[in-house]
């Protein structure tokens, strides 16, 4: 599981990129601070960004999430990782579920395995 190293900053450092491929060779290179959270869908991963449409790769959610900075991005979910710079609320749910609210208005759940550490780490945030 990502959890940010520091919980007094859960801030993504501004220097920090992603190297995707599409199309054969052709790479791209996105701050990863752009990056508000992905969701695996099967062998494939959405990624949701702040300012440009989102985009599929032929990634599973594990291969990206090792792409990605060790801090600042949490796993919330078996298919779900979240930027801790775009989360605006959390809430626990009847279901023993949770939900995290983002500021692009994205609801992402949060299982119940995860609840506690996720819930400690951003409520002490």
């Amino acid at each position: 599981m990502l959890i940010p190293a520091s919980t007094s900053s859960a801030s993504v450092a501004s220097d920090s990129v992603l190297q995707l491929y599409f199309r054969g060779s052709r790479q791209h290179v996105f701050q990863a601070s752009d990056l508000v959270c992905l969701q695996g869908d099967g062998n494939y991963t959405w990624l949701h960004w702040r300012n440009r449409p989102s985009i599929i790769m032929p990634k599973t959610l594990k291969q990206l999430a090792g792409m990605l900075p060790a801090d600042g991005f949490v796993r919330v979910h078996r298919n779900s990782i979240v930027n801790c710079e775009y989360i605006e609320r959390i809430e626990r749910l009847k279901t023993g579920l949770g939900a995290i609210h983002l500021l692009n208005g994205t609801v992402v759940p949060v299982s119940r395995r995860r609840w506690e550490v996720i819930s400690e780490l951003l409520c002490n945030a």
